[in-house]
């Protein structure tokens, strides 16, 4: 069944989103393109929507750069800390799953600190998804066979090297999602684990939603026109991928 992700910053956003998306992520500052939500958010947002949250897991701290370079996500033993307490205290505010993409630069997924993230989510019954950091890796086939092997549920990707996809055409970032997709069901049936949700985004609207449907049911899409979200947008995508999952 077709599922809709749509990240959202505000207790407004969420009224209107959560009415038509499966999934909301919930971050702060999403015009930075998020960080860690404050606990009331969360708690403010399952109360008022029906929809599932996942709260993006990216600590504000002290050392952590605003960029959006594959070194901004490397994690520090300090920054791993606040990581793992801000999973349990979301956890504790209601979240239904986080979202988390540490990396060892533009190497690959950093295998230790993925690995105590996901350890302190299952315990508390979280699902975790592999934030769209996955494009800043350098090697893409071995990123995917490492997001497999950690037991992720979801990834995010536009399908093309770096953050900004809008310099690349619509086909090419078509055919990187469904490369990646591809190589996440080899992966996934070598190790006999469940098949891994490559979700696109970084461009996902409801005027191409047709296009990304041919690949995938899941799609992860900000609906917004400048800084707010659009109602119309949300209503339209929600429209073009058929009814809600629940």
């Amino acid at each position: 069944m077709p599922s809709l992700e749509v990240p959202i910053d505000s207790i407004a956003a969420a009224e209107v989103a959560g009415a038509l998306a499966d999934r909301l992520e919930v971050c702060s500052d999403l015009a930075s393109e998020g960080w860690s939500p404050d606990p009331w958010l969360v708690r403010e947002i399952r109360a008022r929507t029906p929809a599932n949250v996942v709260a993006m897991i990216r600590p504000r701290a002290s050392g952590t750069l605003a960029s959006l370079g594959a070194e901004a996500f490397r994690c520090t033993p300090a920054i791993l800390d606040l990581c793992l307490r801000e999973i349990e205290t979301l956890a504790l505010a209601g979240a239904h799953g986080v979202a988390i993409g540490p990396l060892a630069g533009t190497q690959g997924v950093d295998h230790h600190a993925s690995g105590r993230m996901i350890q302190i989510a299952r315990a508390h019954g979280l699902e975790v998804s592999f934030l769209r950091t996955f494009d800043l890796i350098m090697d893409r086939e071995q990123a995917a066979r490492d997001v497999c092997e950690l037991r992720f549920d979801r990834l995010l990707t536009a399908g093309v090297p770096g953050w900004d996809a809008s310099a690349h055409p619509l086909h090419e970032r078509l055919a990187g999602v469904a490369a990646t997709i591809s190589l996440a069901q080899v992966a996934c049936q070598r190790l006999s684990r469940p098949a891994l949700q490559v979700m696109p985004c970084g461009g996902v609207r409801a005027s191409n939603a047709v296009d990304w449907l041919k690949i995938t049911p899941h799609l992860h899409a900000p609906c917004r026109r400048g800084t707010w979200l659009d109602a119309q947008e949300v209503r339209d995508l929600r429209a073009a991928m058929g009814p809600r999952t629940a």
